[in-house]
């Protein structure tokens, strides 16, 4: 790790073991509790509700990367208790890690464990001998939609059908009209970020993925 204004917080990575592990969310999620705070190995276990056993491989590991540096010892009888801290922020030039990459990982960890719960909600949630149907329009657009076997299609904005979202769609737009469509999907869903847990029964957490690029020409 190079620190290049020698006391700020921001830490340059330029060692590629260390940007894969910081640029991976489950990853830097492990670490987070020692991101700008020295903290125990017991402490980061209670706040990432994990073992004490699990959460020192994991720091052990940490450490020989080098993302984690033990700080200080408190002698006590048995065994010091040991405090360890990160930098609070990281900064992995593309040159280093590029974002296509970073994010094909990210992406595949999520569409993994979405593709596991609609699995889920689908078998919960549908009556037996639901499938999917496809075909081809009159003018050569393929389709496919979820059926019964006699046919009934699933009128998916219903109130009594399985609660999900899923599909690609290939716009054809400006730029200054993509622009907009950006903007007013991050509007969307801004509203519902980051909430505090209030411990409601009520609520239940929901999967959702945003994804907008321009399209590049098919070989």
């Amino acid at each position: 790790m190079k620190d290049p204004q020698g006391s700020s917080e921001v830490v340059v990575i330029t060692d590629l073991k260390q940007a894969r592990v910081i640029t991976d969310r489950a990853q830097l999620r492990r670490l987070s509790p020692f991101m700008g705070r020295e903290t125990t190995v017991k402490e980061a276990a209670a706040r990432l509700n994990l073992s004490v056993t699990a959460m020192y491989k994991i720091a052990t590991r940490f450490v020989e990367l080098g993302l984690l540096h033990e700080t200080r010892r408190e002698e006590r009888a048995g065994r010091a208790l040991r405090y360890y801290r990160t930098p609070a922020e990281f900064f992995v030039p593309f040159s280093v890690l590029g974002l296509e990459q970073i994010g094909e990982h990210n992406r595949q960890v999520h569409l993994e464990r979405f593709n596991r719960d609609l699995a889920q909600t689908l078998r919960n949630e549908l009556p037996p001998g639901w499938g999917t149907r496809t075909g081809v329009l009159p003018s050569g657009e393929r389709y496919y939609e979820v059926t019964s076997a006699q046919g009934e299609v699933l009128e998916q904005m219903a109130d009594h059908s399985p609660l999900f979202l899923s599909g690609w769609n290939m716009l054809k737009i400006t730029r200054q009209e993509a622009r907009t469509l950006q903007r007013q999907l991050v509007e969307l869903i801004e509203p519902f970020l980051n909430r505090p847990d209030d411990g409601s029964d009520s609520v239940e957490e929901y999967l959702s993925g945003l994804f907008l690029v321009r399209s590049a020409p098919q070989e």
